[in-house]
């Protein structure tokens, strides 16, 4: 029974125009596979099989329907439907264009090969009209290096006389109408003699042919060079020569290379079957299609399975050098100081690259967001070559969420994959080395329960792909989370200095009151204990009220419940999450009930502490704990023994 696979196992793309040649493609393939259902949207009807280590998908164009347009609407759809696929092979028939240079026969292939400043491939239709004629325009891109390689190595097979050319065509013997034999006699009709009676050319007269010397065999010869690519048939002896000369000299006329070289990344095989003039033979189609067939069968046979796993997908590749970005805010153009902080990321993960994670630590609201934030745009500007993405780890739904954004950009669909999770599909792509270099923020990284899962389920860290070129960054209010994500690759976030927060304040607020002086935005700040996020709130409150900052303070020192509904008073902007806590009070409430989830005796000795003056308190006075170790975890390591804690 033949075996069935998923849509991403297949990394080979065929397209073929004509049923001779998809017939002949399917006779390539050395084994065949079960059909996968392909997206509602996609037209297309496939072959699936493998040849040598590689794992095949065929497409043919609809009947009819030929043409570069309709050659780039079934790749687009197969790149879709198979997200695995590397490269592309367009693979048929062509009309040849002899010389003295290229001796090109019927039967022949011809393979497109970058040079004279074109890519391979020459689209000869498209341009503009100008008072000095028609100009043509536009680019087509090379074939991928990994198929530039491998013609390279079958040349060099051919000149040591282990081309495997001839078997792979025997295995079209079993179809008659694919022999040499049928194809019949090959002449070469002078350019200006146009063709005359019906479809064969027995009213042609032979005294209009060019002599050409009998080959030593009947072996098809290779050609490699420009493909000259139209929506039109090329029927013309002499408008053939004419355009091979306008481009430096072209090998072969064909009508859907065009349409792929932009959008589906290949190498274009062609058996010539005419030689794009007006004497047309249908009978040569059959055996130029196998031998193009039976090249392309060689050319991927020599091309190793691991060198294509570790080659970008078509995707990937047409992104070049416009990495994948997901980042859910703007830049934050009012971000202040922290150089120190992001100079240490810097040294870490991108010059010394002592590791590649990093936990950012600190307070609530003491600003770690931002300062990843900040990193990653400095990277992104700095360090091209990196993709950038953000996931938010408040909650395995927000994670979901975050990975379906990250997938999205990826171009990754759950549905071509069989419904697979797409938390799995991401850690899969990122973790593959065609993914490139990467950096990813896990914001909000608090619950260690979340990261490390139950014995009934898995944990965030599960879904957090690894990779040689990956960078990860976490922000944590917890230091033991931390140390526990990236051990000594911590770097604490503290206190803004005063003039850091003065320059956020003043930055952040719309119009400036002739009522604030220098000293009542130093008690603004000393009161909100330079925390970023209270600081950010404040001036949010200020503009929104059209107050002051002097207002603010009084308001703030008027009494505890004046001062809890400013502090909990919700905002935001384009770098904070929508729908989310921003407010300062919100923010802590969320530690708080962490703390009152995981250990009892710091929930006692903030009970305690909310009792008292909070500055500068006796150690002696705080509730006995037993062992005296015990006070290491909430009040940390270095305040225990202190005779007074703060």
């Amino acid at each position: 029974m033949a075996r069935r696979l998923s849509h991403h196992d297949y990394t080979v793309g065929w397209v073929c125009a004509l049923p001779d040649e998809l017939t002949a493609a399917q006779e390539m393939l050395d084994e065949e596979h079960q059909n996968l259902l392909s997206n509602h949207t996609d037209s297309n009807i496939y072959t699936l099989g493998s040849i040598g280590a590689h794992n095949v998908v065929l497409a043919c164009l609809p009947a009819g329907q030929t043409g570069t347009n309709s050659a780039a609407a079934v790749a687009i759809q197969m790149k879709t439907t198979f997200p695995a696929v590397r490269f592309g092979l367009m693979v048929g028939i062509g009309g040849g264009v002899p010389s003295k240079e290229a001796d090109i026969r019927l039967g022949d292939v011809v393979v497109s090969q970058p040079g004279n400043g074109h890519g391979g491939v020459v689209q000869y239709d498209f341009g503009k009209s100008t008072p000095s004629g028609f100009k043509r325009t536009g680019f087509l891109n090379a074939p991928p290096t990994i198929l530039l390689a491998a013609v390279t190595k079958l040349r060099s097979n051919l000149d040591r006389g282990k081309s495997s050319l001839l078997p792979h065509l025997s295995k079209l013997g079993n179809l008659p109408k694919f022999g040499r034999d049928q194809a019949g006699s090959d002449f070469l009709f002078e350019a200006e003699y146009n063709h005359s009676g019906e479809d064969s050319c027995l009213s042609c007269t032979t005294a209009r042919t060019i002599q050409r010397n009998e080959r030593a065999d009947s072996i098809p010869m290779i050609y490699y060079g420009a493909i000259a690519s139209g929506n039109q048939v090329m029927r013309d002896g002499v408008e053939r020569d004419k355009i091979s000369s306008e481009f430096g000299g072209v090998l072969c006329f064909e009508m859907e290379a065009a349409g792929l070289m932009n959008t589906f990344p290949c190498l274009v095989i062609r058996g010539i079957c005419d030689y794009a003039d007006s004497h047309k033979n249908k009978r040569w189609q059959p055996y130029a299609a196998g031998t193009a067939a039976a090249y392309a069968k060689e050319l991927l046979c020599v091309i190793p399975a691991a060198d294509v796993v570790n080659t970008k997908t078509v995707d990937e590749a047409l992104r070049g050098g416009k990495h994948t970005f997901y980042l859910p805010f703007e830049r934050n153009h009012k971000f202040i100081g922290r150089d120190a902080e992001l100079d240490t990321l810097k040294q870490k993960l991108l010059v010394n690259k002592d590791c590649q994670k990093v936990s950012l630590s600190g307070l609530g609201g003491i600003g770690k967001t931002q300062v990843a934030l900040q990193f990653a745009y400095s990277v992104k500007e700095d360090c091209p070559e990196y993709s950038i993405f953000w996931v938010q780890a408040l909650s395995m739904e927000t994670f979901e969420l975050s990975c379906r954004e990250i997938a999205g950009a990826l171009g990754i669909r759950q549905e071509q994959e069989g419904g697979e999770d797409l938390k799995a599909l991401v850690r899969q792509r990122l973790s593959a080395k065609a993914a490139g270099k990467w950096l990813l923020v896990i914001d909000n990284a608090d619950d260690l329960d979340l990261l490390r899962g139950t014995y009934q389920t898995e944990g965030l860290l599960a879904f957090l792909p690894e990779s040689d070129g990956g960078l990860t960054i976490f922000t944590t209010r917890h230091g033991a989370v931390a140390q526990y994500l990236t051990g000594s690759d911590v770097v604490e976030i503290g206190k803004m200095t005063r003039q850091e927060t003065t320059d956020l304040l003043q930055k952040s607020l719309v119009r400036k009151n002739p009522s604030d002086n220098s000293e009542s935005v130093v008690n603004l700040l000393t009161e909100l204990e330079y925390l970023p996020l209270a600081i950010t709130q404040a001036a949010a409150y200020i503009n929104t009220n059209k107050s002051s900052i002097s207002e603010y303070l009084r308001l703030l020192k008027k009494t505890e419940q004046d001062a809890a509904a400013l502090i909990s008073t919700d905002f935001g902007d384009k770098t904070r999450y929508r729908n989310s806590m921003n407010a300062v009070a919100k923010t802590w409430t969320i530690t708080f009930n962490k703390i009152l989830e995981c250990d009892t005796l710091a929930t006692d000795l903030l009970a305690f502490i909310s009792c008292i003056e909070w500055r500068a308190i006796p150690y002696s006075i705080l509730p006995a704990a037993h062992p005296e170790a015990r006070l290491a975890s909430p009040l940390g390591d270095e305040d225990v023994g202190k005779s007074e804690w703060s």
